[in-house]
């Protein structure tokens, strides 16, 4: 089991990465963005054309995909989203127009990618794999190894920027109240931009992981957006320290979780793709909040040690005529 439970680090630690983009949309204009997938597909694409003039340049790859993605998505803002949340249309509305968004994008590269000759409906990025970790039947290649680096880095930097910088603050205050934090002061509509340069540029660089660990189509994030959702809805959907717990329980659901279904009750490998599902049912009816820590429970819990440590006499009062209650 040991070599399962590390392709599934591995491979949970590409989810995280494809995922936390659209977890920092929930996070801050609560916005289930279905259009983030297409975010993944065009930065795949771009790590093609990237790596034909720069070949297993990772750096150079991962900064462009950024860079085109990130750009993609303030523009989408700007013509699509930013219009409809000035008029303060229902969440329902801007769901819709996600998903018309997403159209529109997947077939604007299906189109670009059948005109090319030779056409690129169907292709790999030029980066070479190779084994970075072999022993006790553990194989890690460089690109598992970059993925949990960047699924661990990025989380944290995250939950970092939202706590302690002014930018990330302000960020926290619109998701809490966009009307409040505007009388506040707040540059809301600069806030919102960087938010979606950062949710575009890292689906961006998530594409280009997931597109060195499978083949290239347009419908590549297609394909991964419910496994995505499924992350964050383990998550608490605003959880960046949450999706690396979503992200690993997607990881082991395809993979250690199948294996053990299939030695121990014969189940089929090819149910491997309803696991993320159910785990979306199971986790809306038990926990709809979500699996991500949460920081006030863990104060009752070392309170309540805390409780244990003194001793009852210290918590009676005396009072002036000198009687304890």
């Amino acid at each position: 089991m040991i070599p399962s439970i590390i392709q599934s680090i591995a491979e949970g630690s590409i989810y995280v990465v494809a995922s936390i983009g659209l977890t920092l949309t929930l996070a801050v204009v609560k916005l289930p963005n279905f259009a983030h997938a297409e975010f993944l597909t065009v930065g795949a694409y771009v790590g093609v054309v990237v790596s034909r003039l720069y070949p297993n340049n990772l750096l150079v790859i991962g900064a462009t995909a950024f860079l085109v993605c990130a750009l993609l998505a303030v523009a989408i803002h700007n013509i699509v989203y930013k219009p409809l949340l000035d008029r303060k249309v229902s969440i329902y509305f801007l769901v819709l127009a996600s998903f018309a968004v997403a159209q529109f994008v997947r077939y604007g590269v299906f189109t670009w990618a059948a005109s090319q000759r030779p056409n690129l409906l169907d292709t790999q990025q030029d980066v070479s794999i190779y084994t970075v970790f072999n022993s006790f039947q553990v194989q890690l290649s460089n690109i598992y190894v970059l993925a949990i680096i960047l699924a661990v880095g990025i989380s944290v930097l995250l939950a970092l920027f939202f706590n302690l910088t002014h930018l990330g603050k302000s960020m926290r205050a619109i998701a809490n109240n966009v009307d409040l934090a505007r009388i506040s002061g707040i540059n809301v509509s600069f806030a919102i931009n960087v938010m979606w340069i950062l949710a575009g540029g890292l689906g961006g660089l998530g594409g280009v992981v997931l597109g060195t660990y499978t083949s290239i189509t347009p419908v590549l994030g297609y394909n991964t957006l419910l496994d995505i959702f499924a992350v964050v809805i383990i998550a608490g959907l605003t959880s960046f320290v949450g999706t690396i717990i979503g992200g690993f329980i997607v990881g082991f659901s395809t993979n250690t979780v199948i294996e053990a279904l299939n030695y121990y009750f014969g189940v089929s490998f090819g149910y491997a793709p309803l696991l993320p599902f159910a785990m979306i049912v199971i986790i809306l009816l038990l926990k709809p909040t979500g699996l991500a820590p949460n920081s006030q429970t863990g104060l009752e819990f070392f309170r309540g040690l805390l409780a244990k440590k003194v001793p009852p006499e210290a918590n009676k009062q005396v009072t002036s005529d000198g009687e304890k209650k």
